[in-house]
């Protein structure tokens, strides 16, 4: 059968119709599914994060919790500060923002990017800040502010900073800040800490991390293209760090660091009857500010090079060998072990022979017929190099350690030194030598292998002072929230009570007061009229001279003796005790002791037992003359 084409033409079309319609629902079947996917199912989640791109919610960092003084006298607190950051997902040219802002604020452009690169290996997300520059000055913040547009990305963020009033005071127990690194990040302890975040690196600021953190609050705003604010819709304000009471007094402490001058050295106070540290310092000091916005690479170069370590906490660090001060345990040990008697005599002629050499005594024509009371009023070495050889190291390391040395005080502040105090199966282990008879008798006066910090020093004439018990030293009284709800207190704590007679510990206590207040004594310097104070001096030799060699001003300062002087008072009701040493000093007694004597003065001033001095009242001739007469009657000792 035939068909012509105007048969079939009307079938195509309806066909091809019938197609087109079939194509034309669908389309429509599936754009009306897609609007109904998206505005219905799904709408919530896109106008969600639809608003994101409008509004932002940034973190409001808590202040950190203040260090107040006993009598909760400010120390420490914050300050506002300004840090410039970046934020990837707002950086539409990158490289032109870190070109402007490194020729805005003359910093090479590799070093931003280098902070960058650090952030991202951290698993900075594009949304995060990115710190790029800490406590910047309000000069650069206007400076940035004006050029704004140049700097997609880059902004300028509030946050507060670590305020340390005094600047250098008190800087090795605070410590300093730090940014948080990638390692740190890592524990568990930092789970909430993000990258740049400033967190304690030593000292109290780590240790009481816990404590001084506080809650960071929050706030919503909304931004512009270029992640500028435009307005703050909604804040959630942040809770402040918890604030620590310490046992430190600032002005004690302002008296110990202004005694010491330019010295290098250290020295501890405390109160003999609690453990209760007022005061410590390390010598040289740095000023902790400079670490809260971020220290620059040439001032950390400059303080890690110095050879003094005036990053190092030598009052619980620094190990010295005690000299003479270590007289003080002897005398102990001595009259525990029945060694000798109180009133036997040892002859004094300037040295004693024992192997085949002399031991010298620091005074070359000697002392003459010496009892244990002379012997420690005028520091004689014969009479304790005769005591070093009939107690043996055995016993005298058995006594120290009941004194508290040759172990860590257990303060609590990382990085303490047990110190060092010998015996023959320490010797036996570490060199594998013998003990020989002879270290005893440099045993005897504090050289030798004998080592021990400030703190111990401080520790050991507190346990004389209080009858024999040894505290745990603190610096922390109690802690406290932002509305003064105490948190925490820290109670004194008896470590334990050595083993000493009544008897001992008057006669020994009665000879450390002549060092002080007798006519020969080494200690009389630290004088004071109305005041009973005990005290022992000490010198220590950083190299070993030969016996016929004198000190002089000839030897290169770093291999002169180290002065110590350690102390308590009154003697009737001991209520503070010092320990200082001054590296490189020359003699306790002139370099040490006028060092503890400020700082008894200062306390006793304080609580009433001394008049206030009128600062503005220059000295009379007879008050200079009696101060005169008070430093000829300190003599000299070794």
């Amino acid at each position: 059968m035939f068909y012509n084409g105007n048969v079939l033409e009307p079938v195509l079309h309806q066909r091809r119709l019938r197609i087109l319609s079939i194509f034309l629902a669908t389309f429509f079947f599936i754009l009306v599914s897609r609007v109904w996917y998206l505005q219905i199912l799904r709408g919530s989640f896109f106008k969600e994060k639809s608003e994101k791109q409008r509004i932002r919610v940034q973190r409001v960092l808590s202040p950190r919790g203040e260090f107040v003084d006993r009598q909760e006298r400010t120390l420490v607190d914050t300050k506002p500060g300004f840090n410039v950051t970046l934020t990837l997902e707002d950086a539409q040219d990158l490289d032109q923002s870190l070109e402007r802002l490194s020729q805005l604020v003359n910093i090479p452009e590799v070093e931003l990017r280098g902070k960058i690169e650090t952030a991202r290996a951290n698993g900075i997300r594009r949304f995060q800040m990115i710190r790029l520059l800490s406590n910047v000055d309000w000069p650069t913040v206007a400076l940035l502010e004006a050029h704004q547009m140049d700097l997609g990305g880059i902004s300028v963020s509030p946050e507060p900073l670590r305020n340390y009033r005094f600047d250098g005071l008190f800087a090795h127990a605070f410590g300093y800040m730090g940014e948080i690194n990638g390692a740190e990040l890592g524990r568990e302890a930092f789970s909430e800490y993000r990258m740049g975040d400033v967190i304690g690196k030593t000292g109290l600021e780590k240790g009481l991390e816990r404590y001084l953190k506080g809650v960071d609050g929050s706030r919503q705003v909304e931004v512009n293209s270029l992640g500028r604010i435009i307005q703050e819709m909604a804040e959630h304000s942040p809770v402040p760090g918890s604030r620590i009471v310490l046992t430190v007094d600032y002005d004690i402490q302002h008296s110990l660091e202004e005694a010491f001058g330019d010295g290098s050295g250290a020295g501890v106070v405390l109160n003999p009857n609690t453990g209760d540290i007022l005061a410590m310092v390390s010598r040289p000091s740095y000023d902790p500010n400079v670490f809260s916005g971020g220290i620059p690479a040439e001032k950390w170069k400059e303080l890690t090079a110095d050879e003094q370590h005036p990053l190092t906490n030598k009052a619980i660090s620094g190990q010295y060998a005690p000299g003479s001060v270590f007289k003080i345990v002897m005398a102990v040990a001595a009259l525990e072990e029945r060694a000798i008697t109180p009133q036997e005599l040892v002859y004094c002629r300037g040295y004693t022979k024992f192997g085949g050499r002399r031991f010298r005594c620091w005074k070359r024509r000697g002392h003459g017929k010496m009892d244990l009371h002379r012997a420690l009023v005028q520091s004689c070495d014969v009479y304790f190099y005769e005591v070093g050889q009939r107690l043996g190291i055995d016993k005298i390391a058995e006594h120290a350690e009941n004194l508290g040395l040759n172990r860590p005080t257990g303060i609590d502040l990382e990085g303490e030194k047990p110190g060092l105090i010998p015996t023959r199966a320490w010797k036996k282990k570490t060199r594998n030598e013998p003990w020989y008879p002879g270290e005893n008798l440099n045993a005897a006066i504090g050289q030798g292998f004998i080592l021990v910090t400030p703190i111990q020093l401080a520790n050991l004439v507190a346990a004389i002072a209080n009858g024999g018990t040894v505290y745990r030293p603190q610096l922390v009284k109690r802690v406290e929230n932002y509305r003064g709800e105490v948190l925490k207190e820290f109670a004194s704590e008896v470590r334990y009570d050595a083993p000493l007679s009544a008897k001992t510990l008057h006669l020994v206590t009665q000879a450390l007061e002549g060092v002080v207040s007798e006519k020969r004594g080494t200690g009389g310097r630290v004088r004071m009229k109305g005041i009973r104070v005990a005290g022992k001096t000490g010198t220590a030799q950083v190299v070993r001279m030969k016996q016929d060699e004198e000190e002089s001003e000839d030897v290169p300062e770093k291999f002169r003796d180290h002065a110590l002087f350690a102390a308590f008072a009154p003697v009737d009701d001991p209520e503070i005790a010092v320990a200082i040493i001054v590296e490189h000093g020359g003699h306790g007694g002139s370099a040490a002791a006028p060092i503890a004597g400020k700082v008894l003065e200062r306390h006793f001033r304080k609580t009433g037992r001394l008049p206030e001095l009128d600062q503005g009242k220059a000295k009379t001739p007879v008050e200079r003359a009696e101060g005169r007469r008070a430093v000829m009657a300190g003599g000299r000792e070794n």
